[in-house]
């Protein structure tokens, strides 16, 4: 299968495959498994949820649908979308899957991990963090704590990301766990140093926009 790369991220390359333009193919680096997280997409695909649809699973190697479109994040950082929308399409993603059978979270949903696709509108991206028979509460804080982490960054969108914040709180329903999420990107070894210290600002941001 001939292959090009396409796209990097924290713990995976992702590849154009075959000469139709149909497919991707993403490899983990670490080498782990994929078969769950393929099962578990193509239950959410069953159930309606917006997620590519997945060809093969081997090994560390997910051959997913390619979709057209930007990203979340691409849109945010062109100005072709605005943080407040984005904050409220983020909220209303968690609250669909958590609607759900089987109490689904994702857990590491934010703009770089949603796709606008051309043809099928917004498509949520990388379920590896994924689990199951857990609590929402934890999803939606660990998508707020990352949009935290931006908005108190000194990145020049971190207004933006403040606003998206700010907006996916008013949107959401529910409590927030936040300490368990704080403690689960703390862990996270994909984050830099300077990141994992950020971290208490971020969990204090969000702790002062909810009151």
């Amino acid at each position: 299968m001939s292959k090009r790369l396409v796209g990097q991220g924290r713990s995976a390359d992702v590849y154009a495959v075959g000469d139709d333009g149909r497919w991707v193919l993403r490899r983990y680096r670490d080498g782990g498994g994929t078969a769950r997280e393929a099962r578990l997409m193509a239950r959410l695909a069953d159930a309606g949820y917006p997620v590519p649809a997945v060809r093969e699973a081997a090994g560390p190697d997910l051959v997913l649908e390619r979709l057209r479109g930007p990203s979340l994040m691409d849109a945010l950082l062109a100005g072709a979308y605005e943080p407040e929308t984005a904050g409220v399409l983020l909220a209303g993603l968690l609250d669909r899957l958590h609607a759900l059978p089987g109490r689904v979270v994702h857990l590491d949903l934010h703009p770089g991990n949603v796709v606008l696709a051309e043809d099928r509108g917004p498509v949520v991206i990388d379920w590896r963090t994924a689990e199951e028979d857990a609590e929402p509460g934890l999803d939606r804080a660990m998508s707020a704590l990352i949009l935290a982490e931006v908005a108190v960054s000194a990145a020049p969108h971190a207004p933006g990301a403040r606003a998206g914040l700010a907006a996916l709180l008013a949107a959401s329903a529910g409590p927030l766990l936040l300490a368990e999420a704080r403690a689960r990107r703390a862990a996270d070894p994909h984050l830099t140093a300077a990141e994992v210290g950020a971290l208490g600002a971020a969990e204090e941001l969000v702790r002062s926009l909810t009151g």
